[in-house]
């Protein structure tokens, strides 16, 4: 009898080893995540808007110039509403709502192309107050990113609309001869800010699933400058776009953007960008960001990470006969059933699912580590979050991590 009691001791402690050993492994714990929002824009984006009044007559697109207090332009046959402040204004006002909101980092990216930003210059006016405006936002505990959105419209070699963050410099994307080759180059020779030194980070928007020339003009050095794509766009999903994307050999981390043309939006967004970063500063931020350790979610505190050989999300590793998963996943939202956390993915090349885990019963927290074999890996892996939510109108997973590449080459 003591012989069994012993035995039983015995496994029941390994059993409880196991699963505390587990418990307290989050992979890369030193490093921090913080949430904000990586697509918005100010009134510098003054070709469209709800700041604007149509009259009859109204042509989207054609724009007089108008010049006031801020330095802006208007389409012909239209005006500011009365109370265009009341909801949309610089991009400081949108910073301090995003203070108020709990983002710890949020960007601006009004389009390069607005009569604002005419003529292109360092000392443009509306540039020279934007970025002034993201400088005296940013502190100890809030990062403030003035960026534009490079958007392409008009080109014969591809369309779509490209987020430029943390430059030092812009360029009008329907200015003629400006493609996107000519945009792809053009990044190449501006891959950091000059005058902060700080690495530059872009992303798809709101892709289609064939959109950018059906993903041309990609290499090496491109590559390393595009690190990320909005697979969250006002709350609409564009996962078929991420992965056309990765499918063409982007590799690309989620973002998620509000694309708000207010500032009355900020507080009510719910879904974000998350990156893990050292600390919240500009360079750190960036810095993650261009590393693709980011991932976007539906849930504006929703906390995830994992690794694979040891290697953090974003990554590029070798191949290897095996590979070893650590997933964390914790809401801290412990009095709301919906943001437990009902199921896992991973998924690897044209959205195939290798592995899939559904928790009997959901919880707020959950880790999971798991061994996958190399054949079941098609050259890269992304891991997809879903929470307890039973609406039929929300049957799609609530957060997407970044890839983790393999190549073959570091073997």
């Amino acid at each position: 009898m003591k012989k069994w009691k012993l035995l039983i001791g015995i496994h029941f402690y390994s059993f409880c080893g196991a699963i505390m050993a587990q418990e307290y492994d989050i992979p890369f714990k030193s490093l921090k995540i913080f949430n904000g929002n990586t697509h918005a824009h100010s009134i510098f984006t003054y070709s469209h808007g709800n700041h604007l009044q149509r009259h009859q007559n109204f042509v989207k697109g054609d724009k007089v110039l108008f010049i006031d207090s801020l330095y802006i332009s208007r389409p012909k046959n239209s005006q500011l509403k009365k109370e265009w402040n009341s909801f949309q204004g610089l991009p400081k006002k949108h910073y301090e709502e995003a203070v108020k909101a709990g983002f710890d980092f949020y960007c601006v990216t009004d389009h390069s192309q607005e009569e604002a930003f005419f003529p292109n210059s360092n000392n443009n006016t509306a540039w020279a107050i934007a970025t002034k405006n993201a400088e005296d936002a940013t502190n100890t505990n809030f990062s403030a990113f003035m960026g534009v959105e490079h958007s392409e419209n008009d080109s014969d070699n591809g369309r779509g609309h490209f987020n430029v963050i943390g430059s030092s410099t812009y360029i009008n994307a329907i200015k003629p001869g400006v493609d996107i080759p000519y945009f792809y180059n053009w990044l190449k020779e501006n891959p950091k800010n000059l005058i902060t030194g700080n690495p530059v980070a872009v992303s798809f928007n709101h892709p289609n699933i064939d959109q950018f020339n059906n993903w041309d003009y990609r290499d090496e050095e491109i590559t390393e400058i595009i690190t990320l794509l909005e697979i969250i766009n006002n709350q609409k999903l564009k996962y078929e776009g991420f992965l056309a994307a990765l499918d063409k050999g982007w590799r690309v981390s989620p973002v998620a953007g509000i694309d708000n043309h207010n500032y009355t939006e900020i507080h009510k967004a719910q879904s974000r960008t998350f990156v893990l970063a050292k600390k919240n500063t500009p360079k750190s931020i960036l810095t993650a960001m261009r590393a693709r350790r980011t991932y976007a979610s539906f849930d504006k505190n929703l906390e995830c990470r994992y690794s694979v050989n040891d290697s953090l999300m974003g990554s590029i590793i070798p191949q290897k006969k095996l590979y070893h998963l650590k997933v964390y996943v914790n809401d801290p939202t412990t009095d709301d059933e919906s943001d437990k956390i009902s199921k896992i993915d991973i998924v690897t090349r044209k959205g195939k699912v290798i592995k899939s885990f559904e928790l009997k019963r959901p919880q707020h927290k959950y880790f999971w580590n798991i061994t996958i074999k190399d054949k079941d890996v098609d050259q890269f892996l992304f891991i997809r979050v879903w929470d307890n939510t039973k609406s039929i109108n929300t049957q799609k997973p609530v957060a997407f991590l970044a890839p983790i590449w393999v190549s073959k080459q570091n073997n």
